[in-house]
């Protein structure tokens, strides 16, 4: 996924899960902030870039490669701010020049991607990105390092890499990169930021709507989740307890004959249905009764068996529940 080179740090790994994105975007525009914001989650990044307080670029990037932008973006944001329940926040304040090379590679077109370093003619790409005259940037990058070089015209205009805050001559860093296992380059096209829109999504955009919106949709969904699941688990105890009720009525009736059955249907009416047989209070009450009952049948030492065993059953099933 999308990893820019860390610049001057304002804030980093704030746990999203305790911010909300109106107030994040609010401070960072009533602050007059310049850089960039990333959101990091496990399956996507979001990359808001901020010039002078302006929010002027937003880009979601899922692990599959999908990319999202404006207020689309902003949206799949607020979605992952509030579904995921994990994720960290990271700003990074930038120079005002750095700041806008970023808003280009942003709204910039893939050229290459992910490509292995090792399998690039590098010296042949460099040629053709000056002869082709290209605004852009290469990026090389590891899965925890990264750094940028911005082309204007073909001729490299400078260097982005981890602690920078404005664009830097020396290429150290880069070549540092370069050098280690697994380095991969992404080649992106850019406009020149003469030509980039000045747009502030900030006042063509109600974020506190988008959030509301995501929030009300959220809890709707976990409602219904937990109202199927509400539903799941009344069938399957549904089910335990006519298993249950007919388990009871097989014992009674071995004891005091077919009448049994019907002195067990009684008892159930008389204490609410058959979740007495797993009520302790209700349970009491039923064995009683089918106790008083079975009294007028058969003789004690029946009775005795009947209920040891009506005992045992009850006792099984409530601690299964």
């Amino acid at each position: 996924m999308f990893l820019l080179p860390k610049g001057s740090p304002l804030f980093e790994n704030l746990a999203v899960s305790k911010l909300k994105l109106p107030d994040v975007l609010s401070k960072l525009s009533n602050g007059s902030f310049t850089g960039y914001a990333s959101f990091i989650f496990q399956t996507s990044t979001a990359i808001l870039v901020f010039e002078t307080g302006k929010l002027v670029s937003v880009l979601v990037e899922a692990q599959t490669g999908k990319r999202q932008s404006g207020f689309e973006a902003l949206s799949s944001l607020a979605e992952l701010m509030i579904a995921s329940g994990s994720g960290a926040l990271n700003v990074y304040k930038l120079s005002k020049d750095l700041t806008m090379c970023i808003h280009a590679l942003l709204e910039g077109d893939i050229l290459y991607k992910a490509q292995d370093l090792k399998l690039i003619d590098i010296n042949a790409l460099l040629r053709k990105v000056k002869d082709d005259h290209m605004n852009g940037c290469l990026r090389i990058y590891t899965d925890e390092h990264s750094a940028m070089i911005f082309y204007k015209d073909g001729n490299p205009l400078g260097f982005f890499h981890d602690g920078s805050s404005d664009i830097e001559t020396s290429s150290t860093e880069s070549q540092k990169i370069a050098g280690l296992p697994g380095a991969k380059i992404d080649l992106f096209s850019t406009q020149s930021a003469d030509e980039l829109m000045g747009m502030n999504l900030l006042e063509v955009t109600n974020v506190q709507k988008i959030w509301d919106t995501c929030v009300a949709l959220h809890k709707s969904e976990i409602d219904k989740s937990n109202l199927e699941r509400q539903e799941r688990d009344s069938k399957v105890m549904a089910l335990k307890l006519a298993g249950l009720e007919e388990q009871v009525k097989i014992i009674v009736a071995e004891y005091v004959g077919k009448v049994g059955r019907g002195i067990v249907d009684k008892e159930i009416s008389d204490n609410g249905g058959n979740s007495c047989l797993i009520d302790a209070v209700r349970s009491e009450k039923f064995m009683k009764g089918v106790e008083r009952a079975a009294k007028l049948l058969v003789s004690g030492t029946n009775i005795k068996l009947m209920m040891e065993k009506l005992t045992s059953a009850i006792s099984n099933a409530t601690s299964e529940a």
